[in-house]
Protein backbone atom coordinates (compact mmCIF):
# COMPACT_ATOMS: atom_id res chain seq x y z
CA UNK A 1 0.00 0.00 0.00
CA UNK A 2 1.45 3.35 -0.89
CA UNK A 3 2.08 6.12 1.61
CA UNK A 4 -0.59 8.51 0.34
CA UNK A 5 -3.32 5.87 0.71
CA UNK A 6 -2.21 5.08 4.27
CA UNK A 7 -2.18 8.79 5.03
CA UNK A 8 -5.76 9.16 3.74
CA UNK A 9 -6.94 6.13 5.72
CA UNK A 10 -5.69 7.83 8.89
CA UNK A 11 -6.62 11.41 7.96
CA UNK A 12 -10.24 10.90 6.81
CA UNK A 13 -11.51 9.42 10.12
CA UNK A 14 -9.73 12.21 12.03
CA UNK A 15 -11.42 14.86 9.89
CA UNK A 16 -14.83 13.20 10.28
CA UNK A 17 -14.38 12.84 14.04
CA UNK A 18 -13.29 16.46 14.38
CA UNK A 19 -16.24 17.70 12.35
CA UNK A 20 -18.83 15.81 14.38
CA UNK A 21 -17.17 16.67 17.68
CA UNK A 22 -17.39 20.37 16.79
CA UNK A 23 -21.02 20.08 15.70
CA UNK A 24 -22.05 18.19 18.83
CA UNK A 25 -20.04 20.29 21.25
CA UNK A 26 -20.91 23.75 19.95
CA UNK A 27 -21.90 25.97 22.82
CA UNK A 28 -25.66 26.42 22.78
CA UNK A 29 -25.17 30.05 23.75
CA UNK A 30 -23.98 30.86 20.26
CA UNK A 31 -27.26 29.76 18.73
CA UNK A 32 -29.10 32.55 20.49
CA UNK A 33 -26.91 35.47 19.58
CA UNK A 34 -28.89 35.95 16.36
CA UNK A 35 -32.40 35.14 17.67
CA UNK A 36 -35.05 37.15 15.84
CA UNK A 37 -37.64 38.62 18.18
CA UNK A 38 -41.20 37.69 17.27
CA UNK A 39 -44.69 38.22 18.64
CA UNK A 40 -46.07 35.67 21.06
CA UNK A 41 -49.04 34.08 19.26
CA UNK A 42 -52.51 35.26 20.23
CA UNK A 43 -54.50 32.67 22.14
CA UNK A 44 -57.53 32.10 24.31
CA UNK A 45 -57.16 29.02 26.46
CA UNK A 46 -57.88 28.05 30.06
CA UNK A 47 -55.46 27.43 32.86
CA UNK A 48 -55.42 24.08 34.67
CA UNK A 49 -58.19 25.39 36.96
CA UNK A 50 -60.49 26.15 34.02
CA UNK A 51 -60.02 29.94 34.27
CA UNK A 52 -59.74 31.70 30.88
CA UNK A 53 -56.29 33.08 30.02
CA UNK A 54 -55.64 35.44 27.12
CA UNK A 55 -52.62 36.65 25.21
CA UNK A 56 -52.55 39.96 27.09
CA UNK A 57 -51.47 38.14 30.24
CA UNK A 58 -47.89 38.01 28.92
CA UNK A 59 -47.17 41.71 29.47
CA UNK A 60 -43.96 42.45 31.34
CA UNK A 61 -41.17 39.88 31.66
CA UNK A 62 -42.22 36.23 31.78
CA UNK A 63 -40.50 32.90 31.34
CA UNK A 64 -42.87 30.58 29.47
CA UNK A 65 -42.01 26.95 30.13
CA UNK A 66 -43.54 24.14 28.06
CA UNK A 67 -44.01 21.09 30.29
CA UNK A 68 -46.05 17.92 30.72
CA UNK A 69 -46.57 15.30 33.41
CA UNK A 70 -45.34 12.60 30.99
CA UNK A 71 -42.06 14.47 30.33
CA UNK A 72 -39.06 12.99 32.16
CA UNK A 73 -36.78 15.95 31.40
CA UNK A 74 -39.44 18.30 32.79
CA UNK A 75 -39.03 16.56 36.13
CA UNK A 76 -35.24 16.99 35.88
CA UNK A 77 -35.48 20.77 35.28
CA UNK A 78 -38.28 21.29 37.82
CA UNK A 79 -36.05 21.99 40.87
CA UNK A 80 -34.23 24.73 38.95
CA UNK A 81 -37.52 26.30 37.86
CA UNK A 82 -38.60 26.25 41.50
CA UNK A 83 -35.40 28.13 42.45
CA UNK A 84 -36.13 30.73 39.76
CA UNK A 85 -39.68 31.09 41.03
CA UNK A 86 -38.39 31.50 44.60
CA UNK A 87 -36.16 34.31 43.23
CA UNK A 88 -39.30 36.11 41.99
CA UNK A 89 -38.96 35.15 38.33
CA UNK A 90 -42.48 34.99 36.89
CA UNK A 91 -42.86 31.63 35.17
CA UNK A 92 -45.91 30.76 33.10
CA UNK A 93 -46.35 27.07 32.44
CA UNK A 94 -47.69 25.82 29.14
CA UNK A 95 -49.00 22.34 29.86
CA UNK A 96 -48.52 20.51 26.58
CA UNK A 97 -50.68 17.62 25.29
CA UNK A 98 -51.44 16.37 28.77
CA UNK A 99 -54.36 15.29 30.90
CA UNK A 100 -55.62 18.03 33.20
CA UNK A 101 -55.93 15.59 36.11
CA UNK A 102 -52.41 14.19 35.61
CA UNK A 103 -50.91 17.66 35.22
CA UNK A 104 -52.61 18.96 38.37
CA UNK A 105 -51.56 15.88 40.35
CA UNK A 106 -47.97 16.28 39.07
CA UNK A 107 -47.83 19.88 40.31
CA UNK A 108 -49.38 18.85 43.61
CA UNK A 109 -46.71 16.16 44.07
CA UNK A 110 -43.63 18.09 42.85
CA UNK A 111 -44.53 21.69 43.69
CA UNK A 112 -45.77 24.48 41.48
CA UNK A 113 -43.26 27.12 40.33
CA UNK A 114 -45.75 28.64 37.87
CA UNK A 115 -47.81 31.77 38.43
CA UNK A 116 -50.29 29.92 36.20
CA UNK A 117 -50.25 26.96 33.86
CA UNK A 118 -51.98 27.39 30.52
CA UNK A 119 -53.71 24.14 29.58
CA UNK A 120 -53.02 23.24 25.93
CA UNK A 121 -54.42 19.69 25.61
CA UNK A 122 -54.27 19.54 21.79
CA UNK A 123 -51.02 21.49 21.51
CA UNK A 124 -52.52 24.31 19.43
CA UNK A 125 -50.62 27.14 21.14
CA UNK A 126 -47.50 24.99 21.26
CA UNK A 127 -47.82 24.41 17.51
CA UNK A 128 -48.13 28.17 16.92
CA UNK A 129 -44.97 28.67 19.00
CA UNK A 130 -43.07 26.03 17.02
CA UNK A 131 -42.67 23.66 19.96
CA UNK A 132 -41.01 20.38 18.99
CA UNK A 133 -41.41 18.72 22.38
CA UNK A 134 -41.23 19.28 26.09
CA UNK A 135 -39.50 20.93 27.78
CA UNK A 136 -38.88 24.17 25.95
CA UNK A 137 -38.62 27.66 27.38
CA UNK A 138 -39.32 31.09 25.95
CA UNK A 139 -38.34 34.45 27.37
CA UNK A 140 -41.25 36.80 26.69
CA UNK A 141 -40.93 40.54 27.23
CA UNK A 142 -44.11 42.55 26.63
CA UNK A 143 -45.62 39.83 24.44
CA UNK A 144 -42.43 39.52 22.37
CA UNK A 145 -40.43 36.28 22.33
CA UNK A 146 -36.83 37.41 22.73
CA UNK A 147 -35.18 34.02 23.37
CA UNK A 148 -36.03 30.34 23.10
CA UNK A 149 -34.30 27.15 24.18
CA UNK A 150 -35.22 23.58 23.48
CA UNK A 151 -34.64 21.02 26.17
CA UNK A 152 -33.89 21.37 29.85
CA UNK A 153 -33.48 24.81 31.39
CA UNK A 154 -30.15 24.68 33.20
CA UNK A 155 -28.36 27.23 35.37
CA UNK A 156 -25.83 27.77 32.58
CA UNK A 157 -28.51 28.43 29.94
CA UNK A 158 -30.29 30.74 32.36
CA UNK A 159 -27.15 32.73 33.21
CA UNK A 160 -25.79 32.98 29.67
CA UNK A 161 -28.96 33.41 27.62
CA UNK A 162 -32.05 34.52 29.54
CA UNK A 163 -30.70 36.44 32.55
CA UNK A 164 -28.65 38.97 30.49
CA UNK A 165 -31.72 39.74 28.37
CA UNK A 166 -33.82 40.28 31.50
CA UNK A 167 -31.18 42.61 32.95
CA UNK A 168 -31.05 44.57 29.70
CA UNK A 169 -34.84 44.85 29.53
CA UNK A 170 -35.05 45.90 33.19
CA UNK A 171 -32.48 48.66 32.63
CA UNK A 172 -34.38 49.97 29.60
CA UNK A 173 -37.66 50.40 31.48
Amino acid sequence: MNKSLRFLIVLVPIIIFTFFANVLLIEEDGKFLKFNTKNFPSFELNDLNGIPVKYEYLDGIKLVNVWASWCITCLVEHPFLTKLSDANIQIVGLNYKDSNNKASAWLQKHGNPYILSIYDPRGDLAFDLGVTGAPESYLVIDNQIVAHIQGEMTPKKWETIFHPLIKKASNET
